[in-house]
């Protein structure tokens, strides 16, 4: 059998009812006890102290379940004798670990029946004959109310309907309900204002706004006086519940616990006040009955008081929150507790409230004071209903009759006013609209569910994108059509669209089912057979594994569909045979490794050094395709047998020796590196100092220089005009060109690792804007939103939302998004450098922070910025010689919210003449935690030198010995006077902590003269954009003087 819930004898459930305690001496088998009378207990217990070896022996252990529905391990059941005084018999107990001697619960009032007087302490037994127990056992007596209570009481009914009386219309109309279920009040008496206080939030429902703003209620209860503050939302995050919260206790202080659920609003912003201010928060659990229960009850008598003050004044939803406000206002000074017999305002102020002028009811007729008539003889007063009271001042607010039906009604503030309190204009107004509207007929119109706003929504998203696609094939159509035009007008000169050379997968079955997949994989066969990348005879799987040391690996075709972002007629299937080089093994089947020497392709700065150097020599610039580019080397190592695809070979039990570097084998980059570096020193050719796939080529007859970068089967030339015919021919004779070689003209641009190069009035400029339109497209489709641009990238992180995980769009391609965008920034937009690694600190702890950013830097990309550029000089008297490096440097001290690590910055540039060409750029976080300022500024200062300075200078001394001027600027002093004295007390131990030697920046600075530090404002520092979020005007200065190649007024001297 279940016990009843508490409040209910006999299953029979009276309103008002709930548990009440009391203390009675007695004996249990002779032993004088306390007794705890506990009309909510949910059986019969006896405390531990009664658990013997006898007890122990007799009665087994069990689990009992108690009124608040939480489960205790006792023992039992045991009877004992019992003597009350007033009554003797046996009782059954349960023995377990409870603080009281004994309580007698339900069971025992059901069955003894007693007459008891809560109130005054006593007990009796009833006349015989009697079964049921009366409302005295459960109900506290409620004293009769005199004259003046009952004037006060028909006061607050008339302005706050509370509480319900049957024969209110208003009352019934929207109050309603189910009979309630009554729970377990607990003592607050010790509790003091201010103390204890629960907070929640109220949505009024789908789609309704108030006409402040607000969409949702926060309410505010303290537990002590039941003192109730409102404050309206605009939004449910936790920053705007932490902002209601700090105004409503403004001027309170802070309370010493918080109560609330377990929502997210709850946390972030609020959490971190809870944790400054050392506040206690209690949080309910969800489903099950808790102590927050308190302010769903209050919601529940709340939303009826905002339907009784709308119906009674006739106004529509979106009046809400001034309901809400009034009927908080009214129940703190007139609603009486039960329990306390008094108000929440004499709680709270120790004095009853004097009403004054305020006791008026929501929506009620005012006439009020016009400050502003038309004229002299307009009326003084003017007609309008109440919709808020304020005391402090006294005042209200006020709904002026010609805003009534206003879209955007004004709402006065007054004190010059006099209230109708029985007159509700706009009630009658809505009944005559009503009557209207039945006597019409008028049919209903039902609101769309959620589900159905959102297919909706979906399906207008649907048909944009629909009618973007049909604009871009047109926008290309248009394109195809005006070079067709050119051509046949024979304009002459190049007619290039723009193109970025997107490939994008294929499932190999899809492909090799359509006609261009096939004849895709037909011309890579044949390639590989024209390059004899294996032996025509194929060997048995014995006789392959008796050579020494063999290994063996299964190769696979890869489709890809290049030109992706072009119209149909534009793209092309492409086919490529690779080898599975994750899973190479021996004779013996297991898996080995391949020793090799380490290569990398042309870097990025080497590359933009090379179009540096072209645009202040004025040598020519072309970029050219290798055509299967690793098959032209050798493979070299233990000999290598490869599983060919069905494709080719039906038989699984023989191989092919492999012969040259096939794609997807570890060592094949490599083999290519070495074998092109073969190939070009036969013509003079040699390796860039620190670089492994840059040459350099000098002339000493002619004085003159040539560049050449190798990003696999990428190249890029800078050389003399009459140089380039032969420098090409030798090219070719090394390597299979077929494509045409792009030459770099006045007007005109080309592509390398798909950054547009282009030259025009005089200047080299870097850009990548269709390949930035594909990041941001790609994005928007992702989020299905479309955003809007801004000015800045970044924006600081804040601590709590980089611990929130509970990010918006959980299914959002985070490394694609990030990959893209890092390859803009280490190309192109040095701007979004900081702010991309940042992002991509947190791609594996993904976060709310970490996904606001990465929008905003996608709507910054929206914004046109310009282009970087490198101004043409071509006639510099003193050659390479009068190029000179200037560098920036900059930390951000414990700039990560999270691990409070710093982010190094830096910027170089070459500087010849009075123009400066921005080569090299970064920001990195460093790899320790810094413990001051200087610190990290001394970290980022040695990256500069070794990862940025040097090698710009090594690769000016490649192209021409000498010597050249290295500045670095740098923004503290500390760390210069640091270097320059070669010894800091206080930086001795990052020799040993993160290997940054003081004494060797002392060396390379001030004894070998190889770096000149030199002292530049932190807001004239542009490594200052690589190390911190600015603000969007501090931004876009910053961005200005790190990207303009004029130097401007010479603040360094070389």
């Amino acid at each position: 059998m279940e016990p009843p819930v508490m409040g209910v004898v006999e299953g029979v459930a009276h309103e008002g009812a709930r548990s009440r305690l009391f203390y009675k001496h007695g004996k249990v088998s002779g032993s004088k006890i306390d007794f705890l009378i506990d009309s909510g207990a949910s059986h019969n217990f006896l405390g531990s102290r009664f658990l013997d070896a006898s007890v122990k022996s007799s009665c087994d252990e069990c689990m009992v379940e108690l009124a608040g529905g939480q489960r205790m391990k006792v023992h039992g059941p045991i009877v004992l004798a019992v003597d009350l005084g007033f009554w003797i018999g046996n009782v059954e107990f349960y023995i377990g670990p409870i603080r009281m001697d004994a309580i007698l619960g339900w069971k025992w009032l059901k069955m003894v029946n007693p007459k008891i007087d809560w109130q005054k302490g006593l007990m009796e037994t009833r006349p015989e004959g009697k079964e049921i127990c009366t409302l005295e056992n459960v109900e506290e007596v409620v004293p009769e109310l005199d004259g003046k209570n009952q004037s006060v009481a028909a006061s607050e009914h008339e302005l706050t309907h509370m509480p319900m009386q049957r024969d209110c219309e208003t009352c019934v109309v929207a109050k309603i309900k189910r009979r309630p279920a009554r729970r377990l009040e607990k003592d607050v008496s010790a509790l003091s204002f201010n103390d204890e206080v629960g907070i929640d939030l109220v949505e009024p429902g789908r789609n309704v706004k108030s006409v402040d703003g607000s969409k949702f209620i926060l309410t505010h209860i303290d537990r002590a006086t039941g003192w109730v503050t409102l404050a309206g939302l605009r939004a449910k995050t936790h920053t705007a519940v932490a902002d209601a919260w700090k105004s409503v206790q403004a001027g309170r202080g802070w309370p010493k616990v918080l109560r609330t659920d377990d929502g997210n609003e709850f946390k972030g912003d609020v959490g971190r006040l809870v944790r400054e201010h050392l506040i206690k928060h209690e949080v309910g659990i969800p489903y099950r009955p808790n102590s927050h229960a308190e302010q769903e009850r209050f919601h529940h008598t709340l939303n009826q008081g905002i339907r009784a003050n709308l119906v009674q004044a006739g106004l529509g939803k979106r009046w809400f929150m001034h309901a809400a406000q009034h009927f908080a206002f009214m129940t703190n000074r007139l609603h009486v507790g039960r329990k306390s017999g008094k108000t929440p305002f004499e709680l709270r102020h120790g004095e009853k409230w004097s009403p004054r002028n305020l006791s008026l009811p929501f929506g009620c007729k005012v006439v009020y004071k016009d400050d502003q008539p038309d004229n002299k003889y307009a009326p003084r007063g003017k007609v309008g209903i109440l919709v808020g009271v304020g005391e402090h001042p006294m005042a209200i607010l006020v709904l002026p009759r010609d805003d009534w039906t206003s879209e955007t009604p004004k709402v006065i503030r007054t004190q010059d006013f006099k209230a109708f309190t029985h007159e509700f204009p706009l009630k009658g107004i809505e009944r005559e609209v009503v009557s209207l509207s039945q006597q019409e007929e008028l049919p209903e119109v039902d609101e769309p569910s959620a589900v159905e706003a959102v297919q909706d929504l979906d399906r207008r998203i649907d048909a944009l994108r629909a009618r973007e696609a049909e604009l871009e094939k047109e926008i290309e159509a248009l394109k195809v059509r005006v070079v067709d035009e050119e051509r046949a007008a024979g304009t002459g000169g190049p007619v290039t669209i723009p193109q970025l050379n997107l490939t994008t997968l294929l499932k190999t079955g899809a492909a090799l089912a359509s006609e261009q997949g096939r004849a895709a994989m037909e011309k890579e066969v044949k390639s590989m057979l024209k390059f004899g990348v294996w032996d025509e005879s194929p060997l048995t799987l014995e006789e392959a594994r008796r050579q020494p040391g063999a290994r063996f690996v299964r190769t696979h075709f890869i489709f890809g569909l290049k030109f992706a972002e072009m119209p149909e007629e534009f793209r092309k299937v492409k086919c490529r045979l690779v080898a599975g080089g994750n899973r190479i093994w021996g004779s013996d089947g297991a898996a080995t490794n391949d020793i090799f020497d380490y290569e990398t392709p042309a870097g990025l700065s080497a590359i933009r050094m090379i179009i540096a150097v072209a645009a202040i020599l004025g040598l020519q610039i072309v970029s050219f395709d290798i055509s299967s580019a690793y098959l032209h080397a050798d493979l070299s190592g233990p000999p290598t047998f490869a599983y060919l695809p069905r494709e080719i070979c039906d038989s699984k039990d023989t191989v092919v020796r492999l012969r040259k570097a096939l794609y997807g084998l570890p060592r094949s980059g490599s083999d290519f590196s070495q074998d092109a570096r073969r190939r070009l020193q036969k013509f003079q050719w040699k390796l860039v100092h620190g670089e492994k796939n840059v040459y350099v080529r000098r002339n000493a007859a002619s004085s003159s220089v040539a560049l050449l970068a190798l990003y696999v089967d990428d190249g890029l030339l800078a050389c003399r005009e009459e140089e380039r015919p032969g420098i090409i021919e030798e090219l070719k004779q090394e390597f299979l060109i077929e494509k045409a070689p792009e030459l770099l003209t006045e007007g005109g641009s080309l592509r390398f690792l798909g950054t547009s190069i282009s030259l025009k009035n005089g200047s080299v400029s870097l850009a990548n804007q269709e390949y930035q339109d594909v990041v941001i497209r790609e994005f928007e489709q992702d989020i299905r939103r479309v955003l809007r641009a801004v000015k800045s990238p970044s924006e600081k992180l804040d601590g709590e939302e980089v611990l929130n995980y509970q990010v918006i769009w959980k299914t959002l391609k985070v490394r694609e998004h990030v990959g893209r965008l890092m390859w803009l920034a280490r190309t192109v937009r040095p701007d979004i450098a900081y702010a991309v690694g940042m992002i991509a600190r947190y791609v594996d702890k993904w976060n709310v922070a970490a996904e606001r950013l990465l929008v905003r830097v996608v709507q910054y990309l929206k914004t046109p910025r310009e282009a970087l550029e490198y101004h043409v000089l071509g006639n510099l008297k003193e050659g390479i010689r009068g190029v000179n490096i200037l560098g920036y440097t900059d930390a951000d001290f414990a700039g990560c919210p999270e691990s409070r690590v710093s982010t190094s910055g830096r910027a170089t540039y070459l500087v010849a003449g009075d123009y400066k060409y921005l080569v090299d750029w970064s920001s990195r976080k460093q790899r320790f935690v810094s413990s001051s300022t200087s610190e990290s500024e001394l970290a980022a200062l040695e990256e500069t030198v070794q990862l940025s300075l040097f090698p710009a200078l090594s690769f000016l001394r490649s192209i021409r010995d000498g010597e050249f001027s290295v500045i670095l600027m740098c923004d503290n002093q500390a760390v210069m006077r640091a270097i320059e004295m070669g010894y800091s007390p206080k930086l001795h131990h990052m020799a040993i902590t993160r290997a940054t030697d003081l004494a060797w920046l002392h060396q390379v600075c001030e004894k070998q003269k190889l770096v000149k530090l030199a002292f530049v404002k932190t807001d004239e520092n542009v490594a200052d954009l690589m190390t911190k979020a600015l603000f969007p005007e501090g931004h876009i200065k910053c961005w200005e003087k790190l990207r303009v190649p004029q130097t401007g007024r010479r603040s360094v001297e070389f």
